[in-house]
């Protein structure tokens, strides 16, 4: 069980997670997706961006050896973030895009955080990677409340 439990939906094309962060101001929630100090310490990435459109976006995963690197489509401190991304060691790979929202959250007087993540296409490997995203937003989300919060998660998972 966590202390910041996460939603997501799988819509086909597109996975959408959702978390309420009590306590926690919007900007402090997305700056977790652009400050190179914040992403290293729930995500575990190197984080490499500029934040404008067209500008990279790249977070390098030392413990896998892998990198995802994409561009900024559009950022606005305080409230979003899209960027697309794709494994640097894979460039066949389809192109994923990530859109972050955060909105004050009247019920917790903080953040809803929420994340849609594809398109996803039909087929074996899409569903996979579906799964997978799924996955991943519910194992990295927990940590990212933990952080932005200043309370440790737990997870049933070990990472």
């Amino acid at each position: 069980m966590t202390e910041f439990p996460v939603t997501v939906e799988d819509a086909g094309a597109m996975v959408t997670a959702t978390q309420r962060l009590p306590g926690c101001p919007p900007e402090r929630a997305l700056a977790a997706f652009t400050d190179p100090a914040a992403v290293v310490r729930w995500w575990t990435g190197v984080l490499s961006a500029t934040l404008m459109p067209g500008g990279p976006y790249i977070v390098r995963f030392p413990n896998l050896g892998a990198a995802m690197s994409g561009q900024v489509v559009r950022y606005q401190p305080g409230s979003h973030l899209e960027f697309t991304w794709a494994w640097a060691h894979d460039p066949a790979a389809p192109r994923r895009t990530v859109l972050v929202t955060v909105a004050g959250d009247a019920g917790t007087g903080g953040t809803l955080l929420t994340i849609v993540h594809g398109p996803h296409g039909d087929g074996a490997a899409e569903a996979t990677a579906r799964a997978e995203h799924r996955e991943g937003w519910e194992f990295f989300l927990p940590r990212l409340g933990s952080l932005v919060s200043g309370v440790r998660a737990t997870t049933g998972r070990s990472g």
